[in-house]
This record gives structure tokens, C-alpha cells and sequence, in this order.
């Protein structure tokens, strides 16, 4: 039994690089504690703060706890790696890289957690996207989560190698210098984007569903904004795709966002019209368009002789409707233009059309009777 004991001991104490075989089996026991440890604390703490989650309405806390879970579980695997470095005695440079290692492990959790917290915090702030970038809040969302996690995974790499002394900034230098030229090729791409918060975020000069009108464009509905491009369908049914940075640079004409429809014509009746037909004709009209309620009579509203034109005595017609619908606008028009033209008639005028008289001199009465009889024939036809 003696000889089995010192035996025990002299491999208990035994060397192997510098660490005994006592000191190796003590650092896997706390080790394995420490996986122990990790197991128990993921059937039971985080477990339970699932099924809290469970109970509320919201998914968010759910999604936090799962972010969370694998860094936490992590962190007993550092803290047992930290006991191990402590209870055994190893030599200083050997400790050295040690610590550094252990130390890099935090940097990378700390960052690790942050990365895999950015997607469930970002819901706290979907509303706030959706009321400033409206119908590209996903989009400028995802372009925000993209960046933080670029960010979070370069500030921990920087982290890991500020541990083992490495100054990384050099090498960012040399990088951002050989992407010149990938700069330069996506200058269009970055004016796009550009374009495309100042139409979005700062200008807000159309949203899908408006008709707008721009000299790059003709005219056309939006039926989809994102932040490089955005797609109008024109009247004849095309989809045409405009960049951001072509559009964003253009005058737009809203039609969509107008206070109000005009109506504007001109009414062009026969000179053989007497002034007291023209008086009657006038007043008739203005208070046909007086009367009708969806006239907006709190803006201009005018009915005036204008213009003695080649053929025909000009009446010029110029009011608001209140309706903003195009449908509806067209119809108040054609309506409008029926009781013109009844109000024309009724007062024994008609509207001009485009015509020439022609005067021949030194034709005889014969020949004048053949020209006369002629025209008769040319009315009769029409």
C-alpha cells in the first residue's frame, strides 16, 4: 500500500513542461466544474427566463434571451480558464500569453454579445424609423444593422489584437488605399444613395402612390421608393426605374399633393354674337359656376371676355374645383361643358370654328351666282 502511495506522489509531482501532473488534474476538476456549472445554469436560469418571456406579449425578450445565452454560457468557460491560470504555477512567460489569451476572450465576448444584440434592440426602434424614412424604413434598417455589425466586428478585432500589443490602424491605412479605386467605380452607387435620403428623409417630396411629374421622367405614379432607385409607373402601364441621384436633382411636380383641380378653357363664339347675347352668355355662366358647390369659391374664380381672335370672339374660364380626384375632376368639367354649351345656345349664339372669307373682285353676276351656289352646296354637305 506504501509503495502504491509514494508511487502516487512521484506521479502526482512528475514534471511535464513545467507543470506537474497534481496541477494539470486540479485545472481539468475546476474546468469541468465549470462546464458543470455551464450546464446547470442553462437547464435552469436561463430556462426560467424563457418561460418568463413565454408570458409576456411581446417577442423582443425572447429574442434578447436567446442573444444572450451562448456569450453567457461562454463566460463560464473563460472564468474557469482564468481560476485554472491563477491556481497553477506556470512560468512568467507562459502566464504572460496566457493572460493575453484570456483577455482576448473577454474583448470577443464583450463584441460577440453586442453583435448577435443588435438585430432584437433594433425592434425598439422600428417606429421611430417608420416615421422618419416611411416607406424605406426596412430598408434603411437593415443598412443601419449592417453597418453596427461591420463596426462591432472590425472595434473587435481591433479589441483582441490591442491585447497582444498589435497596432492594427497601418493596415486599415493600406486597405482604405487600395479601395480608391473601388471608391471611384462606386461614386454613382453612393450618389444614389445620397440622392435617396435627401429624398426620403430630408425633401419628402413624393410617397408611393403619388403622381408626379419631373422633366428627367415625363409623368407617372410611384409604386416603389428604396434607398438607390425609384420605380414609376407610367400611364401607358411601363415601369420605368429612375436612380436617386438623377431624380433627387430634378424639379418634381407633385400632382398628388395639389390643393385644389383647375379648370381652365376658353370658349370661342361666332363674331355674328351681339354684345347684349355676350352680356347674357357671361352672367349665365357665372352663376351656373356660383352656384355649384363643388366649385371652391375661396379662390380665384374668373369669367371674362379675353381676346377677338381670326374667327371667333374669345370667353376665357378660369376656377378651382374643391376635389382633388382626377376621376371626379374630369367628370365636374364634363358636365360643366354641357351647361355651356346649353347656356350658348339658349341665348341664340354658337360656337366659332376655324373659317376664311375669300373676296374676289371683277368676277360678273354669273359667276358670282355659280360661287354662291357652290358654297350652298359645300354647307349643305356639312
Amino acid at each position: 500500500m506504501e509503495f502504491i502511495m509514494d508511487e502516487f506522489k512521484t506521479v502526482w509531482t512528475s514534471d511535464f513542461f513545467g507543470i506537474t501532473v497534481g496541477e494539470m488534474a486540479t485545472a481539468a476538476v475546476v474546468l469541468f466544474s465549470f462546464i458543470l456549472m455551464r450546464k446547470f445554469f442553462a437547464r435552469t436560469v436561463i430556462a426560467r427566463l424563457k418561460r418568463w418571456a413565454n408570458l409576456t406579449e411581446t417577442d423582443i425578450d425572447d429574442k434578447i434571451i436567446k442573444a444572450l445565452q451562448q456569450p453567457l454560457m461562454f463566460l463560464f468557460f473563460i472564468i474557469g480558464l482564468s481560476f485554472t491560470v491563477n491556481w497553477i504555477s506556470f512560468g512568467s512567460h507562459t502566464e504572460v500569453i496566457l493572460i493575453r489569451i484570456i483577455k482576448s476572450l473577454i474583448a470577443f465576448t464583450i463584441f460577440w454579445t453586442g453583435f448577435r444584440l443588435v438585430d432584437p434592440i433594433s425592434m425598439f426602434f422600428d417606429r421611430l424609423l417608420a416615421r422618419l424614412a416611411g416607406p424605406v424604413a426596412n430598408e434603411v434598417k437593415n443598412y443601419l444593422l449592417k453597418f453596427l455589425k461591420v463596426f462591432l466586428f472590425g472595434s473587435g478585432i481591433v479589441a483582441v489584437l490591442a491585447q497582444w500589443g498589435i497596432n492594427p490602424w497601418p493596415y486599415f491605412a493600406g486597405i482604405g488605399v487600395l479601395s480608391l479605386p473601388f471608391a471611384f467605380a462606386a461614386k454613382d452607387a453612393v450618389s444614389n444613395l445620397f440622392g435617396g435620403i435627401k429624398l426620403i428623409l430630408i425633401d419628402r417630396a413624393f410617397s408611393v402612390g403619388d403622381w408626379i411629374e419631373a422633366p428627367s421622367i415625363g409623368q407617372g405614379t410611384v409604386e416603389q421608393i428604396t434607398l438607390s432607385t425609384v420605380k414609376i409607373r407610367k400611364f401607358s402601364k411601363s415601369l420605368q426605374s429612375i436612380p436617386n441621384g438623377i431624380i433627387a436633382n430634378a424639379a418634381i411636380t407633385n400632382w398628388s399633393r395639389v390643393s385644389n383641380r383647375r379648370v381652365k378653357m376658353d370658349i370661342g363664339l361666332v363674331y355674328s354674337t351681339t354684345s347684349d347675347q355676350f352680356e347674357i352668355i357671361l352672367n349665365n355662366i357665372r352663376t351656373y359656376i356660383s352656384e355649384d358647390d363643388r366649385v371652391d369659391h375661396s379662390v380665384t374664380e374668373m369669367v371674362h371676355l379675353v381676346a377677338f381672335n381670326a374667327s371667333s370672339v374669345d370667353i376665357n374660364l378660369y376656377y378651382f374645383t374643391k376635389t382633388t380626384d382626377w376621376l371626379l375632376w374630369r367628370k365636374i368639367v364634363e358636365e360643366h361643358m354641357l351647361a355651356f354649351m346649353k347656356i350658348v345656345d339658349s341665348a341664340g349664339s354658337s360656337f366659332a370654328f376655324p373659317s376664311q372669307s375669300v373676296y374676289v373682285e371683277g368676277l360678273n353676276q354669273s359667276d358670282r351666282n355659280n360661287l354662291t351656289t357652290i358654297s350652298q352646296m359645300d354647307e349643305s354637305k356639312t
